[in-house]
């Protein structure tokens, strides 16, 4: 029992300490009194928790400055971490992949080409194949016009003028202006679609995803035309209970 209590005290203490950091990280060269106005705390708590972080060098007290700041060992602590996408979306995409059992491609832009990173292959006999390291055309795809949505529209229509818009199939939009028009109005909703625009009797259907590790990314789900046809509305609720679980895990960038 004594331990439980021990164990409790030492995870408030862990709370306090981190709730201060990031009071400091929003108000640096804030004065004791005002860091404890931010989190809530008694003065003396906020004391206590400033001089253990200065200890570690998490937190400093600039000579001749007022008020508390960020420590250097902070920043070295921070380049350590490497934020690898495809480690920490593969579960949810595993989760996604027993909902939908199609093929989901997950994309990064890239210099402004829209490339797979990670990729589950369709359980279907019948499937739009895709792999790592492919690029996806970034007009006539769903994770292209995705990626588009997540630039702004000079950016993107100088992306697309650059690159040039061939047309795949006859669905293919081949104008800037009209293919942006149909971005646009998308973006809110969060999703994209490609109607046999790249290639035939073949959709897709992406949201885009928080930036991690300064990443831009996409996720999509592909099929043939007839069993998109007939999951539309499911793919379109699957996609956004995904994007709401990766928000609801790792916020809105990272």
């Amino acid at each position: 029992m004594a331990e439980d209590k021990t164990r409790a005290s030492d995870g408030q203490s862990i709370s306090k300490a981190i709730a201060v950091l990031r009071a400091i990280a929003d108000h640096p060269g804030s004065s004791l009194g005002e860091l404890a106005k931010a989190t809530g705390f008694a003065r003396s708590t906020v004391q206590r928790m400033v001089s253990a972080l200065n200890a570690e060098g998490l937190v400093t007290k600039n000579a001749g400055h007022q008020g508390v700041f960020l420590g250097m060992e902070l920043a070295r602590l921070g380049a350590k971490v490497n934020l690898n996408a495809r480690s920490l979306l593969m579960p949810l995409m595993e989760d996604l992949h027993r909902k939908i059992g199609d093929n989901i491609d997950l994309t990064t832009l890239d210099e402004g080409r829209a490339i797979v990173i990670e990729q589950i292959a369709s359980n279907e006999d019948i499937r739009v194949i895709s792999f790592v390291g492919r690029e996806h055309a970034i007009h006539c795809t769903a994770n292209g016009k995705a990626h588009l949505s997540q630039l702004p529209r000079d950016q993107a229509l100088a992306l697309l003028r650059e690159r040039g818009m061939p047309k795949m199939t006859p669905n293919s939009i081949t104008e800037p202006e009209r293919l942006m028009a149909q971005v646009e109005a998308f973006r809110d909703i969060g999703l994209f679609i490609d109607r046999e625009e790249f290639g035939d009797d073949a959709c897709a259907i992406a949201t885009t995803l928080p930036d991690i590790g300064g990443r831009k990314l996409a996720i999509s789900i592909a099929m043939p035309r007839a069993r998109f046809q007939r999951r539309e509305e499911d793919l379109k609720a699957a996609l956004l209970e995904f994007r709401r679980n990766v928000i609801a895990s790792f916020g809105s960038s990272i």
